[in-house]
């Protein structure tokens, strides 16, 4: 299964210097070629793809396969070879032979006779050659020598008798490319596929093996990213990745394999560790990443650096880190790293910090270990860890933060002022730590205009507007979230997720405008992400996450906010941990539902929450929920849908409960049970009713209109909603229900959606000129085993002809939505990546043509 695997995904070339149809072309005009590149470029790929086009139009090149058992054998190659052919490289072609081609890979592990022979054929036009060449990546520290092959295969390019072709390491934009034309990589969520594009290192080698290790975890049940951080040591990616690290120094390898054990390590205390060059050298060739925080906080890529530390021994990482932890601690005055404290804390508590090998060390300084320990612990929900540590350094000296972190490990904190829900961790915890900060901080004060005092009061405000917002008071919400943006002197984080609160919030209470200037400040906060601190992966994906949700409120088109989580994904895979992957998959999850894409939303929303759950809220995970419920509805996976629905297992908010009344109207709606949908439609628009939640009470109301049950009072509500907010979403239901024909027997399940589709097409491709068509990556074969209907197959052919939908619904007589929910079935039934590979599918003859269509 791998082998076909790999030898699908070798027809796929991308990238912008590689060109197998214009290659073979130069090569069939006569032009010698050399094509050089590192370990790992796609090099063997490409010259395999060129011979099979020259093949394909009848040029059978003669192919030589050097190996280094016969590189010290005069001609061995070519005695090797079992192309009559290759003989006349040795002994000279007939007078009135036709230039042959001739394609070598891995010049320099073929035998020198050889070499020259072809060589020498080359320059005398007798051949036209293409070879390729071997070269030292761009940061290799340590480049092999180059063999008498490799400078005789140059040779025939210094002369001026072939052409040189480089090829670059790849990039992150053809990586992603790459990934999705990959067999079976539908299978592999957002974040894993980042989070393996950071990992090959620009390596193509590295990024085939990696896919193939991942969808073995997938098939396994196991998160793709922990199974990498155990290979068996036999496997081929294993033996790919030494093969990577080759000429990697082993100062670089220790520099990695040592911030890979301290997470997050400073540029500033990495500097102390080891030379500047050589961090600065690994961040700038992308084996280590520095974060935008001043701090520049480290990560390294953990694949190469695992490699390096086996290959460098446990022990001497070891011994490196425990060095700089003593460091620390004898130095504490005048630096302090939390990822080497937080090292420290946890071999105290594995090992104990009163041993005999413990160094002695101030109670003061003992219990800032412990502190920071209790706090991360805390933070990632790790209660048990938390009250451990905190215990700990209450022996060591009895502190106040201390006390608050073992209280907030046993949960006996709460906050009755604010009205806070003891199952909302991460605002208690907020709420505690900023209110002990300006206790701390203004003692004597009555009203201290501390940061921390500003913080405190956005928090308070922000809880409660999410409690009016469950409550459906949308007006109190919005209310509320604009009093927190209003504060003055907050942080940075605090006011970044009061924009983002407020602009939700206006979305739901229909003011658009209002929501929009919300989210483009919350956008160039995160813009400013060199000057700004105190902003986290976390929060920033938080903040995406939430943004993409107010765009799907409103019914406008989100896929700028896309963009940016594309961006963001890219980040918090070297960054980020389970908690932000956590959040990426989340967010991911919500655009795809955008999209109308509900397969993907489903995966994404399982994987992510298959990390770390706590990441996300109870509530938000539910709505997230509901909505890939409702888009299994539209696409009539209902089954799925109605599973997805009984798995929320919640004490229902009216916010919660409306929702699972709208997504029960659409499965109902996609079974045919007509009667029933009108019944739950009713029952939700009775959740609505009389409250300020204007999105989803036009969305009620359109959807009673359409099943044709609203009474008049509540079409002249709809229209005066409309009237009244300026969401797109109300224009739109206007617009449709004015359209829509009195002669209309039945109602669509598509009908009911109200809000666009997204624009965003992230799985379009297209083909170079004179290159090779590349068409999905997919068996030509029916995906679901169905075939089109006439009608799928009729609007298929107008995708061709490049309609857009509009245009299709036009010329036919049918709604967008239609035309939407048409395609996209059509999209599921063939296995097409995007609305283009459709079109080129059904142009190819793929698709088969349904009986009764000429």
């Amino acid at each position: 299964m791998r082998k076909e695997r790999s030898r699908e995904w070798a027809k796929a070339l991308v990238g912008a210097d590689r060109n197998a149809g214009a290659l073979a072309s130069r090569l069939r005009e006569g032009t010698s070629l050399v094509v050089a590149g590192p370990r790992g470029s796609g090099r063997s790929y490409l010259l395999r793809t060129v011979a099979a086009e020259l093949e394909r139009w009848g040029s059978a090149p003669v192919v030589l396969r050097p190996s280094t058992l016969l590189s010290d054998i005069p001609f061995g190659a070519i005695d090797a070879s079992d192309d009559p052919r290759a003989a006349a490289l040795r002994d000279g072609p007939p007078p009135d032979s036709a230039r042959t081609i001739v394609i070598v890979d891995d010049v320099d592990a073929l035998d020198t006779a050889s070499t020259t022979a072809i060589v020498r054929a080359a320059a005398a036009r007798r051949v036209t050659v293409l070879i390729g060449v071997r070269t030292a990546r761009a940061r290799a520290a340590r480049p092999t020598a180059e063999s008498d092959a490799q400078r005789l295969a140059l040779g025939l390019w210094h002369d001026g008798f072939a052409k040189r072709i480089d090829l670059g390491e790849l990039t992150s934009v053809d990586a992603e490319e790459l990934v999705a034309l990959f067999p079976g990589s539908e299978a592999l969520d957002s974040a894993t596929r980042a989070g393996l594009v950071w990992r090959a290192d620009g390596s193509r080698t590295l990024l085939r093996h990696l896919l193939l290790e991942a969808l073995s975890a997938v098939a396994a049940g196991r998160d793709p990213l922990r199974a990498l951080e155990n290979i068996a040591p036999q496997s081929r990616l294993a033996v790919a990745v030494e093969s990577h690290v080759a000429d990697i120094a082993p100062d670089d390898l220790m520099c990695l394999a040592v911030v890979h054990r301290l997470p997050h390590l400073e540029l500033s205390v990495a500097t102390r560790l080891f030379p500047a060059d050589t961090v600065d050298g690994l961040v700038a060739g992308g084996l280590m990443h520095a974060d935008g925080t001043p701090a520049r906080r480290l990560t390294a890529n953990d694949l190469i650096a695992r490699e390096g530390e086996r290959q460098l021994g446990s022990a001497c990482v070891r011994a490196v880190i425990d060095a700089a932890c003593e460091r620390m601690l004898a130095e504490a005055d005048e630096w302090w790293s939390l990822p080497i404290s937080l090292h420290v804390a946890e071999k105290w508590h594995r090992d104990g910090s009163s041993s005999a090998d413990a160094p002695q060390v101030d109670p003061l300084v003992r219990a800032r270990i412990a502190l920071d320990a209790a706090r991360i612990a805390n933070d990632r929900g790790d209660s048990a860890h938390a009250a451990a540590h905190a215990a700990r350094g209450l022996r060591a000296y009895d502190h106040p933060d201390l006390r608050l972190e073992a209280v907030l490990a046993s949960g006996g904190w709460s906050d009755s002022e604010s009205g806070v829900d003891a199952s909302d961790r991460d605002v208690l915890r907020r709420l505690a730590r900023l209110r002990a900060r300006r206790r701390a901080s203004a003692p004597d004060s009555a009203a201290p205009r501390a940061e921390g005092d500003a913080d405190t009061r956005i928090e308070v405000l922000l809880v409660r507007s999410g409690q009016a917002g469950d409550a459906l008071d949308c007006a109190a919400a919005a209310d509320l979230a604009a009093q927190a943006v209003a504060v003055q002197a907050a942080s940075s984080e605090a006011r970044l997720r009061a924009l983002i609160t407020a602009g939700t919030s206006a979305a739901f209470r229909g003011g658009w405008s209002a929501a929009y200037r919300y989210y483009r400040a919350a956008e160039r906060l995160l813009d400013s992400r060199q000057k700004v601190t105190g902003i986290s992966a976390k929060d920033r994906l938080s903040a995406v996450m939430f943004m993409l949700a107010g765009y799907q409120v409103a019914g406008a088109d989100g896929n700028d906010v896309r963009q940016r989580l594309d961006e963001e994904l890219h980040t918090a895979a070297r960054e980020g941990g389970a908690a932000e992957l956590t959040l990426a998959g989340a967010a991911a999850s919500i655009a795809f539902a955008g999209e109308g894409r509900p397969v993907e939303s489903q995966r994404e929303l399982e994987a992510a929450l298959g990390r770390q759950p706590l990441a996300v809220t109870d509530s938000n995970a539910a709505m997230i929920e509901l909505g890939v419920a409702e888009e299994l509805a539209m696409s009539g996976r209902t089954k799925e849908a109605r599973a997805s629905l009984a798995s929320l297992d919640l004490e229902a908010s009216p916010m919660l409960l409306h929702g699972m009344r709208y997504v029960e109207t659409t499965i109902l709606a996609a079974e045919g049970r007509d009667e029933e949908a009108r019944a739950t439609a009713r029952a939700a628009a009775e959740v609505t009713a009389g409250t300020t939640a204007a999105a989803l009470r036009i969305r009620d109301l359109f959807r009673l209109s359409t099943l044709g049950a609203a009474t008049r009072e509540e079409t002249d509500e709809l229209i005066q909603l409309a009237a009244t907010t300026d969401l797109p979403l109300a224009a739109e239901a206007v617009r449709r229900l004015s359209a829509r024909s009195a002669e209309e027997e039945s109602t669509p399940v598509d009908e009911l959606r109200l809000h666009n589709l997204w624009t965003a097409d992230h799985g379009e491709r297209s083909a170079e000129p004179g290159g090779i068509e590349r068409l999905p990556a997919h068996s030509p074969a029916l995906a679901s085993g169905e075939e089109l209907t006439r009608r799928e197959h009729e609007i298929a052919v107008l995708v061709v002809e490049g309609l857009t939908n509009r245009e299709i619904a036009t010329r036919l007589f049918l709604s967008v939505r239609t035309v939407e929910s048409h395609v996209y079935q059509a999209r599921l039934k063939v296995g097409a990546a995007s609305r283009r590979d459709l079109g080129r599918m059904v142009a190819a003859g793929v698709v088969p043509v349904p009986p009764g269509v000429r």
